[in-house]
């Protein structure tokens, strides 16, 4: 959920209440958590990520983070603890990024797996961020051929009749059951979502029926292992590198929770299954580290919206918009800005330095429908990036229109919604009957609809006078005036006085 909330004031003696939309939520605290998983392995290991470097140094102008590292061959190493970042550990980030296994922690081959599996222990660790704010970024050319993260495991398959077992070597495991060779790594089955529709297939047919403990450093082993999958079965299994694929497919799923890249390294020749691994990995979309750094830093991307519906009930209550400038602001961070009116029913706020005409002159609009009953709505117009490190917060005002004048308490004051567990009972009035966002990413991508909170507010009405009780009446006293009266006009002044309650 991309954080956001609603708050509104009670109700003061006009019976006006002020209502702050957020993006983000002004009461959470803007930390993110951006954990790097590094392939070590031949193909990858020799990568510049200077790109992603440059993208923490420009994050640290305005953004707060705490950055991991993690790097993995045949299994995945901690190199670098998830912790506060700041100028002084750039090169010690640097350094973790380039680490290598050392010769009796080295397993070789490469584990997908293993590597995402700790990066989710490494951001559930960390209770105090979001989980909206927490970042997966793995870099790797996409091919994998081991599984398993707290023990590493093999399946091993009969390539031939000389007596000798392999496993997940790409050459030989492809020649028979992909047609891959020279270093062709096609995509099995002609696409990524097709090959995985078989790899759910085989694992659940095998289970682990063929699994292994690895044995560090033997692709080959002779004589033949207790389990393996003969030469002329292995089509219908998952072999090593099917295995190792489907679970590294598991590991990403895993992360749903938070945001996920995959960078890729793109450095093996003719590597069409790890690439098309990858882009499956980012749901199509195109990954760089300017992306990258666009989604930690900003929260919704231009052309956002939030669609706002004044608060109504037949036959209860009705709110409307107060349609005047003057009741419309604007904070950006500790910025404020005036609404601008533009035409009838139409406002801005910050200009763009656009002189088109049109939203694209004002960073903010906001325009509203004066319909009738629950129709009544404005639409809030983001024309620019929201970052996750400076608020953007819309406050406008709402009026009760159909106060009650029978002695009693109406409502229940919630000032950001959180008081209604969805009772039926819940007396509350609610100063809007929905604010849907429609949030856009940094490339213009749609996501899915989000609902804010919604407040509700209260007032009283005393007895004898029909006042309302939340703000102090008039004075109850009547205030004596007087005037010396000119000669002889004293019956006259006198009457004029006590009608209009001057003199008792």
């Amino acid at each position: 959920d991309i954080s956001k909330s609603k708050t509104a004031t009670n109700l003061d003696a006009n019976y006006e209440s002020k209502v702050t939309l957020s993006l983000p939520s002004k009461e959470e605290k803007l930390v993110s958590d951006v954990v790097f998983v590094i392939d070590k392995s031949n193909s990858s290991k020799q990568v510049s990520i200077t790109e992603g470097i440059e993208m923490l140094k420009k994050l640290l102008l305005s953004a707060t983070l705490k950055v991991g590292v993690i790097v993995f061959d045949g299994k995945a190493y901690e190199a670098y603890p998830l912790q506060d970042f700041n100028a002084d550990k750039v090169e010690a980030i640097v350094q973790a990024i380039q680490t290598v296994p050392t010769a009796d922690q080295k397993v070789g081959g490469t584990n997908i797996q293993a590597g995402l599996a700790m990066a989710k222990t490494m951001l559930e660790a960390d209770s105090a961020v979001d989980t909206g704010r927490k970042h997966v970024i793995l870099v790797s050319d996409g091919l994998t051929r081991l599984f398993g993260t707290d023990s590493i495991k093999i399946i091993y398959n009969e390539m031939n009749a000389d007596g000798n077992v392999y496993f997940g070597e790409y050459t030989a495991w492809s020649v028979g059951k992909y047609g891959f060779g020279d270093g062709i790594y096609k995509i099995p089955e002609g696409s990524w979502q097709s090959y995985y529709e078989k790899l759910q297939n085989w694992v659940t047919t095998d289970g682990d029926k063929y699994v292994m403990d690895y044995t560090k450093g033997k692709d080959t082993i002779s004589p033949k292992p207790e389990k393996y999958i003969p030469i002329d079965e292995f089509s219908e299994h998952a072999c090593c590198v099917d295995r190792a694929f489907y679970e590294a497919y598991q590991a990403y799923l895993a992360l749903s929770d938070y945001h996920f890249y995959a960078v890729c390294t793109n450095n093996v020749a003719n590597n069409q299954l790890g690439i098309a691994f990858m882009e499956a990995l980012n749901k199509g979309a195109t990954i760089n580290f300017d992306k990258i750094g666009d989604d930690i830093l900003y929260l919704v991307g231009a052309g956002s919206t939030v669609t706002d519906y004044m608060g109504y009930v037949e036959g209860d209550y009705n709110f409307d918009f107060v349609n005047d400038a003057a009741a419309l602001s604007l904070k950006v961070g500790d910025d404020s800005y005036a609404a601008i009116e533009l035409e009838d029913n139409k406002y801005g706020f910050k200009p763009s330095g656009n002189n088109s005409d049109g939203n694209n002159s004002y960073d903010y609009i906001v325009e509203y429908f004066p319909k009738e009953k629950d129709e009544e709505n404005f639409v809030w117009t983001i024309n620019v990036p929201v970052s996750n490190f400076a608020p953007v917060q819309l406050t406008y005002k709402v009026k009760l229109t159909n106060p009650k004048t029978a002695p009693g308490t109406y409502g229940t004051y919630d000032a950001d919604g959180s008081k209604n567990d969805g009772s039926e009972n819940y007396e509350g009035l609610y100063t809007n009957n929905s604010a849907v966002l429609i949030p856009k990413n940094s490339s213009g991508g749609i996501g899915a609809d989000e609902t804010f909170n919604k407040p509700t507010v209260s007032y009283t009405v005393s007895g004898g006078g029909g006042g309302h009780t939340h703000y102090d009446p008039t004075p109850s006293v009547p205030v004596v005036v007087v005037v010396p009266p000119k000669t002889g006009d004293m019956p006259l002044w006198y009457g004029i006085a006590r009608f209009f309650g001057l003199v008792k």
